[in-house]
């Protein structure tokens, strides 16, 4: 419920803007909501084990369904663009295993289960000039992006139970593209990432979109997101890709 909750404020916060300024120069508002089928492949391991766990095979994670929310503002002049996104998921399932995790070990009939809450804040601006040399049907956007991760994994069998959790922000490269061939229909493309050191994380996303009428447009695509981190109890060496589907209001 909450995560709905959340979802219905990103798109009502760009319907609050207000209309005197949907007339100024380069100044738009775009909010979506939608669904999206992510599929779980890779490991974790916790800070207490050596050995990694496979979301599939050990914890037996597969496709599940989630919601997910945007609103992009973009500003005239000199002032920054900015990009919200929000992306939980969650995932519960029942499996027959026997593994190590968290220092117990669990064997049987056991319950797994993961959140990995996603929440992103982007700063951008567009390549200066290229939208109108191209009458306005391309366009780039460069910036950074501080991906706020808030992640949980647990094993309980019975009375045993062990959970791990780990809260980052992650710093990103933010670029993002807007292709529009012909009026109410346009391609995107956008791209986040950083790899530090050790640790690595980024996101690939491509959507079509198309205008339903007046400012509503329906739009579906597909997602890429992996992680390569150590950081607190877990040890995260995994991805989540799959299509998805939304609709909003662009004006």
């Amino acid at each position: 419920m909450l995560r709905i909750r959340l979802l219905i404020i990103c798109l009502l916060l760009g319907l609050a803007v207000p209309l005197p300024a949907n007339g100024l120069p380069m100044f738009g508002v775009e909010g979506a909501v939608g669904v999206w089928w992510p599929s779980p492949s890779g490991s974790l391991r916790t800070a207490s084990d050596d050995v990694f766990l496979d979301l599939r095979d050990d914890f037996s994670f597969s496709r599940e369904t989630e919601l997910q929310g945007r609103l992009k503002v973009n500003m005239p002049l000199l002032i920054p663009s900015a990009y919200l996104m929000a992306s939980p998921m969650k995932f519960n399932e029942r499996t027959t295993r026997s593994f190590q995790y968290g220092g117990e070990t669990f064997s049987g009939a056991l319950d797994t289960a993961m959140k990995l809450n996603q929440y992103d804040f982007g700063l951008f601006y567009a390549v200066p000039f290229l939208r109108s040399a191209t009458l306005n049907r391309f366009n780039v956007d460069a910036g950074l992006n501080f991906r706020y991760i808030d992640a949980e994994s647990t094993v309980s069998q019975g009375a045993l139970s062990e959970t791990e959790s780990m809260s980052i922000v992650i710093p990103q490269v933010y670029l993002g593209a807007q292709f529009q061939p012909v009026d109410r229909f346009s391609f995107e493309a956008e791209a986040r990432g950083l790899t530090y050191r050790s640790d690595s994380s980024y996101s690939l996303l491509g959507r079509v979109k198309a205008t339903a009428f007046g400012p509503v447009f329906v739009s579906g695509g597909y997602r890429y997101d992996g992680y390569d981190i150590d950081k607190g109890g877990l040890l995260m060496d995994f991805t989540f890709s799959g299509p998805f589907v939304e609709t909003g209001l662009s004006f």
